[in-house]
């Protein structure tokens, strides 16, 4: 039903992530020319992304979609029809299946990553393990639901211990914004030996 109002434009896409937090996400893939969604949804911040980074960037977006009874699934569609709309489809390689199976496909030297995916511990800490090793030096991590915003404890989710346990102290990071519930983190700029800041 939700595809088919939204093949007509009754609907729009939807997305969990708030306007706050999709407007951090489109500042900071600004320029992007290697980028990585995980967990794409129907496609809203997908889109955001994908029109805030370079002209000739390329965002690889994550999603198992997997079908229903019917042999579809509807967010897939939305998603599909969501980014040629927006006018970003060829700027988007779409990776269907579950980070953990398609890790060799994605890129090395990524310089913006959004990671929305599986909010449980083994989900995040695969997602982490991966995204941490393909982001380039000073690229940037954006982790939606890593954090409580005042008022929503019910957001206690494994993905927020996980971050306060374990990504938020990776000395190869650092936390340079907080927005609602998404963290952003930028990869430390490697010192090479013999240079000034060494």
């Amino acid at each position: 039903m939700l595809n088919a109002l939204h093949s007509v434009n009754l609907v729009k896409p939807a997305s969990q992530t708030i306007p706050v937090e999709l407007n951090a996400l489109e500042r900071y893939a600004t320029g992007a020319r290697h980028a990585l969604e995980i967990g794409t949804y129907q496609g809203v911040s997908a889109a955001r992304i994908a029109r805030a980074m370079s002209p000739e960037g390329l965002l690889y977006c994550i999603d198992p979609w997997p079908q229903n009874n019917r042999g579809g699934n509807p967010c897939w569609s939305i998603c599909q029809r969501h980014l040629r709309r927006s006018g970003v489809r060829n700027r988007v390689r779409i990776l269907r299946g579950y980070s953990r199976d398609i890790a060799r496909q994605i890129p090395e030297n990524l310089d913006f990553v959004f990671v929305d995916g599986d909010h449980s511990w083994e989900g995040i800490e695969n997602d982490w393990v991966i995204v941490s090793e393909k982001i380039g030096s000073g690229g940037v991590v954006c982790l939606h639901d890593s954090l409580v915003p005042l008022g929503e404890e019910w957001r206690q989710l494994d993905s927020c211990r996980y971050f306060e346990d374990v990504i938020r102290t990776d000395p190869r990071f650092s936390v340079i914004e907080v927005v609602h519930s998404l963290a952003v983190l930028r990869k430390v700029k490697r010192r090479i030996k013999g240079s000034p800041l060494y």
